[in-house]
């Protein structure tokens, strides 16, 4: 049979009868083709650099945020001008319901997918109550895992690295809401790359309790003479529902008096009962003219006390949480019942985190573990004027906190 050659049949290809049959096609299909293109672009542009959804790290600010009567996006472009973030302003896709661990699945450029977990529990409190001990042994726990942040349980995020201040320090960097969940990318990698679904990622930052003094720097807060909206509210706007919350309380004036010796402010009693007598007077002069909020919250008060007196002040700081959660969202330990019978109140804890209970060995073994943290050379003990002093001025506060909580013990009798 004759067939044409591929060049005879190229040569008798009629170009003009091919471009008068299909031109109108032609023209059609490259203008949908281009505005596709420019569509494409144009969207891609507003996506990630505009109003609509810009990435200057893995997580979304989009124009399609929650509104509603308690949480409102105010400041899109904080991240972009090195102003602190407007956490409502984060929209997280919706938590994968098979996992014990609030996770999700965040989408990157390149349509790239990575699991981001935030924390399943937070010990929030307080300072020199025993809190890197107990996180200490609770991540002994083969289903509990902490973060990168300081001594792998601090993150220290909520209280002070999102507003760039460090205790008294400021002026760092503020860091992202991104790179906090990074902190929990071991436990993100083991639930994705070895399918163990059931552990549980945490953060025992004690200064979250009590540190709001970054709440002037709060979008929803400006103008405000107190603020409206502090670390709890944004937790609550991301968890969705009540996360894990702890807290161990000690009794009041020996947390204070360790702090006072583990911050070096003074070296001994009667340093303390000197620096009390002056923190005692500023506090008067401030409450005098403000509330307790006003003045706890203050960052000026805060650098100028010779003591940080009002952190054992446990009420006001206890209210700001149970406001926002319920009573259920909470476990609270006393220092002095955690050291007298540890195991009691590891296992107390465990249940409340809806963890399987531990094997007698790995259980003896957390018990055996030595200490962490204990605060050394506290020469002396606290002088009895000194201790009458505080009683009084923590008097109230200790009434509150019995209250808030229903319980007694917190009345401190015993003590």
């Amino acid at each position: 049979m004759f067939r044409l050659t591929l060049s005879q049949r190229i040569l008798s290809f009629n170009t003009m009868d091919f471009w008068q049959k299909y031109s109108k096609k032609v023209f059609l299909l490259c203008g949908s083709l281009t505005m596709t293109f420019v569509f494409m672009q144009i969207t891609w542009f507003n996506v990630y650099f505009n109003n609509g959804m810009y990435k200057f790290s893995r997580i979304a600010f989009t124009e399609d945020d929650l509104e509603s009567e308690e949480f409102h996006c105010i400041d899109r472009l904080a991240s972009k001008y090195s102003r602190v973030e407007d956490i409502f302003c984060i929209v997280l896709p919706q938590f994968l319901p098979h996992l014990k661990n609030p996770c999700f699945y965040d989408v990157v450029l390149m349509k790239k997918r990575k699991l981001r977990c935030l924390p399943y529990f937070y010990i929030i409190g307080i300072d020199k109550s025993g809190s890197t001990d107990l996180h200490s042994r609770l991540v002994k726990h083969p289903l509990v895992y902490g973060n990168t942040g300081v001594m792998k349980k601090e993150s220290q995020y909520w209280c002070w690295n999102r507003y760039g201040i460090m205790n008294k320090r400021k002026g760092n960097p503020k860091t992202s809401f991104d790179s906090y969940l990074d902190m929990f990318e071991q436990t993100a990698n083991l639930i994705e790359e070895k399918n163990q679904t059931s552990v549980v990622a945490s953060d025992a930052s004690p200064m979250d309790m009590w540190d709001f003094r970054g709440w002037t720097m709060i979008p929803q807060n400006e103008g405000l003479p107190e603020p409206k909206i502090l670390t709890p509210h944004f937790l609550k706007y991301l968890h969705k529902k009540p996360p894990k919350l702890i807290i161990q309380l000690r009794e009041p004036i020996e947390r204070l008096y360790s702090d006072y010796v583990f911050l070096e402010y003074g070296k001994d009693p009667i340093d303390f009962h000197r620096h009390v007598v002056q923190a005692i007077e500023m506090m008067e002069v401030c409450l005098s003219n403000h509330s307790r909020r006003f003045c706890f919250y203050d960052a000026d008060l805060y650098d100028k006390l010779p003591v940080r007196i009002h952190l054992s002040c446990y009420s006001v700081f206890l209210r700001e949480w149970m406001q926002v959660f319920p009573r259920f969202a909470f476990h609270i330990i006393r220092t002095t019942e955690y050291t007298s019978d540890m195991e009691t109140t590891l296992s107390g804890v465990f249940k409340f985190l809806e963890l399987p209970p531990l094997s007698q060995s790995i259980m003896q073994d957390i018990l055996n573990q030595t200490r962490r943290h204990v605060t050394a050379d506290k020469n002396g003990v606290v002088l009895p004027e000194t201790r009458r002093l505080l009683q009084n001025f923590y008097s109230e506060c200790n009434q509150e906190t019995a209250t808030l909580l229903d319980d007694k013990r917190f009345l401190w009798l015993d003590h």
